[in-house]
């Protein structure tokens, strides 16, 4: 399982500027966090596909990636976590207003909150509407994982529905489509890199069979070898 949604981030990643290896190390803050394994794989994919037509870097993604690992196991996103968001420029339009829709299809009454604390940003220091839960969810819906029809099962309108796909596949095409040399680059940099990560794998297998050839290695043939020669050396050096 874990092998098969790697394989799916690293996918992404060479279709993308995003990197693989800055992927990896947030899913497990996720995981970490209680979020189920499917659900962090999409919530990663969503929040690059969010930077993406947010026209934000790679490096910007990967802040955005590592907040909001923190604000899921914290259990809600706070003011402090959305003015991160904000400096990753992704705190647009686009994202509130499908977090105030996932929240209203939870039954939270988001406006109200809104309107009593002031603005969107106010109303994350107390309101705590901005939970997990709606947070994951609407990563997911950004990374594409439902179809309309899914949507429409969820309590989706069939016109909201539609909206929340539209809204995928912008962000995917701008996560996917190359506009110049530089994100050629990292695009190919991260092709290379899934490239020869297999071949590795192909040559000392996955994390249980590496883990054997190794220890084994060590304990089989150097380790005796170092003792050996240390003993020798401690030996002479004591009757000189």
């Amino acid at each position: 399982q874990v092998n098969a949604a790697l394989a799916e981030l690293n996918t992404y990643a060479d279709q993308t500027i995003y990197n693989f290896s800055q992927m990896t190390q947030n899913i497990g803050t996720f995981t970490a966090a209680g979020v189920d394994l499917n659900t962090a794989v999409a919530s990663i994919k969503g929040i690059a596909n969010l930077a993406a037509a947010s026209g934000s870097s790679a490096s910007q993604a990967a802040s955005a990636m590592y907040q909001l690992s923190q604000a899921i196991a914290a259990g809600r996103v706070s003011l402090m976590d959305w003015n991160s968001v904000v400096n990753a420029g992704m705190g647009g339009e686009l994202f509130q207003n499908a977090l105030k829709r996932t929240a209203k299809n939870f039954g939270t009454d988001v406006d109200a909150i809104i309107a009593k604390y002031g603005s969107f940003r106010e109303s994350l220091t107390e309101g705590q509407w901005l939970t997990t839960e709606v947070l994951t969810e609407t990563l997911k819906q950004i990374s594409g994982a439902y179809t309309e029809a899914d949507l429409v099962a969820q309590g989706y309108s069939q016109s909201q529905a539609a909206a929340i796909v539209k809204m995928a596949e912008d962000a995917k095409n701008a996560a996917t489509n190359i506009t110049t040399f530089s994100k050629l680059v990292d695009t190919l940099r991260e092709s290379i890199g899934s490239g020869w990560a297999q071949t590795w794998q192909i040559v000392f297998g996955d994390f249980e069979e590496a883990r054997a050839f190794w220890s084994n290695l060590y304990n089989g043939t150097i380790s005796p070898m170092i003792s050996s020669m240390s003993d020798a050396r401690n030996t002479l050096l004591s009757s000189a």
